[in-house]
């Protein structure tokens, strides 16, 4: 193993990982948007708070997420910084304004929305607190878009010249209409609705499962699995088109992960008249974990949605439905094992090329010592090992505890003043203290 094959395997280590908090986040902040906004929206009282409740469960789990995937993206930051000066120094020009806008979006817009609405409950109004979960959401994938515009011109370079090794912008408009960039979004969309599916089925299911809190999960349960239905099958369909759309600008990996087509010795001859002697071809391995994606894609439309119907009849205490509760559980492994079977067949079948046609991983790799590389590649592996570990530790242990183990914002909303168990409200919290209708639409709620 070379210095350019450890890079390459630390670039898999960190982005991979990172990838699939990055996933899991998009997924969880869409839901819970969604959550919040019906739970604002409701006029009963207790439909209110229980939709609150729901936020703050779900909203404690994305913000672990969260945090933890900030922190590997700031390792792959490293890595980039260490590894790849021959990327930066010939492609900086295209790549840096795109990474700088990701940068200010997910690192400052992103986390200041999140902080404010993370401690908001309660002391914002509930329209400026819900704007601010949508602001999370947007900021979250404006950051996703400006990645993929700088991963969509790694794989079909556009609206660029190159004059001394250093290449510079010539169209704009052309690198933001990427068809390599649009096709890889839809297809992540899709995706990233599927594993926050399985994951609010898969933790909704091994509560139901004891019987534990049936009215606040068996909705859930019923949602998560609906939810990753859809999503798996928006990303089989978008990865389709996809992946029939790379014959016309990444020949050479459709040629190897599709066996159709010209021949990868005849793409590879194609390749060398163009490029010069060498093997252009990516690894002939790259086309099994293009299978297993497809594979659990496919079975995923077909089965992911059967534990939402353990949630249909309320008549049956959900634990006698083992069955289905073990499956949406069992389901959950397979997202993650088919996000990272997608994310190898994206960046492996680009091998061996750092931005295809212009720029090779040797030509891309930062000149530093074997040592010095093996060193970051053993450092930054156990750092993002112990963050995994941390992360998972944190998710399983507050979804285990349920909705009174939340985390993130107060009590739940005031009982309904005809309640006789309510308590007094001599601090004005649902507005009346402060001279507004408690029930107009600018009084205030306690969340």
């Amino acid at each position: 193993m070379n210095t350019a094959e450890l890079a390459r395997l630390q670039f898999a280590v960190t982005a991979g990982l990172h990838f699939l908090f990055v996933a899991l986040t998009l997924g969880l902040v869409t839901v819970v948007a969604v959550t919040q906004t019906r739970a604002t929206r409701a006029r009963d009282r207790q439909a209110r708070a229980t939709g609150m409740r729901r936020v703050r469960f779900w909203g404690g789990l994305y913000v672990i997420n969260y945090a933890l995937g900030i922190i590997s993206g700031i390792v792959q930051e490293f890595q980039f910084g260490l590894n790849w000066s021959g990327l930066s120094d010939a492609m900086g020009n295209v790549i840096g304004t795109p990474v700088a806008i990701e940068t200010i979006a997910a690192f400052f817009l992103e986390s200041t929305f999140l902080g404010m609405w993370a401690f908001g409950f309660g002391r914002l109004p509930a329209r400026a607190h819900l704007v601010l979960i949508w602001l999370v959401a947007l900021t979250a994938y404006a950051s996703t878009f400006w990645i993929m515009v700088v991963n969509g011109f790694m794989q079909k370079p556009v609206g660029h010249e190159t004059s001394g090794g250093v290449t510079r912008v010539t169209d704009w408009g052309a690198i933001l209409t990427n068809e390599a960039t649009w096709y890889a979004l839809a297809h992540i969309a899709g995706a990233v609705a599927l594993l926050a599916g399985l994951f609010i089925a898969a933790v909704s299911a091994s509560h139901l499962r004891r019987d534990h809190e049936v009215d606040f999960f068996r909705p859930t349960l019923a949602q998560g699995g609906l939810l990753a239905g859809a999503g798996a099958l928006v990303t089989v369909v978008a990865g389709l088109v996809h992946l029939e759309a790379l014959a016309g600008y990444q020949p050479a990996k459709y040629a190897v992960v599709t066996g159709e087509g010209p021949s990868p010795e005849e793409v590879n001859a194609a390749e060398v008249a163009r490029h010069g002697p060498g093997d252009w071809l990516p690894p002939d391995w790259v086309g099994i974990p293009t299978l297993l994606m497809i594979v659990i894609g496919v079975i995923l439309v077909l089965v992911a949605w059967i534990p939402a119907t353990a949630a249909r009849r309320t008549d049956v205490p959900p634990s006698r439905r083992r069955f289905r509760m073990r499956f949406a559980v069992m389901l959950l492994p397979f997202g993650f094992i088919a996000l990272i079977c997608g994310w190898l067949t994206r960046e492996v079948g680009r091998q061996p090329w750092a931005v295809t046609g212009e720029l090779t991983v040797e030509e891309a790799v930062s000149d530093v010592s074997f040592g010095a590389m093996l060193t970051t590649v053993l450092v930054l592996t156990t750092v993002l090992a112990l963050l995994a570990v941390v992360d998972w530790a944190l998710l399983t242990h507050y979804a285990r505890l349920g909705p009174d183990g939340a985390f993130i914002g107060g009590a739940d909303l005031m009982p309904e003043p005809d309640d006789p168990t309510a308590p007094a409200d001599p601090a004005g919290r649902n507005g009346a203290a402060a001279g507004r209708d408690p029930g107009s639409a600018d009084a205030h709620f306690s969340y």
